[in-house]
């Protein structure tokens, strides 16, 4: 993650930092749905990590008695300059 995140530079002007939180679901298939911002430090902290979270790869599903099940999941997104 660290290495893909391109810091705004409207936050990297105003010392904006702190962490974003993401959520989204893992679907059966590995691929990241309905990712939206659960906690947001502004100036496009936000927007730089669903960016990011939307060109990840696909991630392992969740599992459950060996079957692939959908899961929610959180993520932060640290802002450190």
């Amino acid at each position: 993650i660290s290495e893909n995140l391109q810091y705004p530079p409207i936050a990297r002007d105003n010392g904006v930092e702190g962490t974003v939180i993401i959520r989204f679901i893992i679907e059966k298939d590995g691929s990241l749905t309905n990712v939206r911002i659960i906690r947001n430090i502004g100036a496009s902290c936000g927007q730089e990590a669903v960016r990011l979270i939307n060109s990840m790869p696909k991630w392992e599903p969740g599992k459950l008695g060996g079957n692939p099940v959908r899961v929610e999941y959180n993520l932060p997104v640290k802002f450190e300059i």
